[in-house]
């Protein structure tokens, strides 16, 4: 392990908690901040609105609280839980120990899984971007009745097309660069997939510029991501099994997205006989972020039963 990079830790840094705090203020709604222990792992998660249960579960660096765009149309109708992932966000960052890309998915469903057992959730809707749809693919498959809807954000686990560019900076961390460079960095970066979130200097940027500048994600979650996406290229998905999934499916994709192409989308639906896409005009690898009322609305109506168009 590199100097630069400090020992796991199960302690939530005060400036990233102050960061979290003030994103929430932005939310609309109250959102309640919670922790609770899976496997023995301290999770942190948030909550909001009354009504069917809802789970988020965020992509790579981020955590959460990165969904808080999302709450006030979500909460309207659904008790809306945001999880951070073990290894990511204001959870515990336990050194990961395993050898592949399935260790790696493995626990990452298998705290899901144990989340839902802790809130005594029998059957949700689950709705993960990037590699949280990974994660929450897993859990449909492995544990389809507990989900009644499954919400796919330009997900992970449908394809293995990355650029090497994408796969050559998460090899690097991108919490390593952000510490060294800095927000300019960052904005930079950002600027690729999402040129109005990289403008902007407030409460989310601050919020995912702080989350993905842990030097303890790196041994933790980001050890295990590199066993997924590595320079070599996407060493795990589930294409061979999407047509076992039978509860309904929605794939919502940005139709510019840099990272996981608009292509894998097209291609898995056609597999997933329960599945319909949204693409969304002119978004990269976050919708939800780039488009936030448009992207509420159209969950929230296709959560509720309603029919949605097929780009918006």
């Amino acid at each position: 392990m590199s100097a630069s990079v400090p020992a796991a830790t199960d302690e939530v840094s005060p400036p990233l908690a102050a960061a979290e705090e003030a994103l929430l203020a932005t939310a609309g709604v109250p959102v309640e901040r919670h922790e609770t222990r899976v496997n023995g792992v301290r999770m942190h998660y948030l909550t909001c609105g009354e009504g069917e249960p809802l789970v988020l579960v965020h992509g790579r660096g981020h955590a959460g609280a990165v969904f808080t765009p999302l709450f006030a149309a979500l909460a309207a109708g659904h008790r809306v839980i945001a999880v951070d992932l073990p290894g990511w966000g204001l959870s515990a960052k336990p050194p990961f120990t395993g050898h592949t890309a399935a260790d790696a998915v493995a626990v990452w469903r298998d705290a899901l899984r144990g989340f839902l057992d802790d809130q005594g959730l029998t059957q949700v809707d689950l709705a993960g971007h990037s590699m949280g749809g990974l994660t929450a693919l897993a859990v449909a498959l492995d544990a389809p009745e507990r989900v009644r809807r499954l919400a796919l954000i330009d997900s992970g686990g449908l394809g293995i097309e990355t650029p090497f560019d994408v796969r050559l900076y998460f090899r690097v961390k991108p919490e390593r660069l952000n510490r060294w460079f800095g927000p300019r960095f960052f904005a930079w970066v950002l600027n690729r997939d999402d040129a109005n979130l990289a403008k902007q200097r407030g409460p989310l940027f601050d919020f995912i510029y702080a989350v993905m500048s842990q030097p303890e994600v790196i041994p933790s979650g980001g050890r295990a991501f590199d066993q997924w996406v590595n320079l070599n290229g996407v060493h795990f998905d589930f294409r061979s099994r999407l047509k076992e999934l039978e509860m309904p499916v929605l794939l919502l994709w940005g139709d510019h997205d840099h990272l996981v192409p608009y292509s894998t989308a097209l291609q898995a639906v056609r597999q997933i006989h329960t599945g319909r896409v949204v693409a969304f005009t002119h978004c990269g690898h976050s919708p939800f972020l780039e488009r936030p009322d448009d992207f509420g609305r159209t969950l929230t109506a296709w959560l509720d039963g309603y029919r949605v168009p097929s780009r918006v």
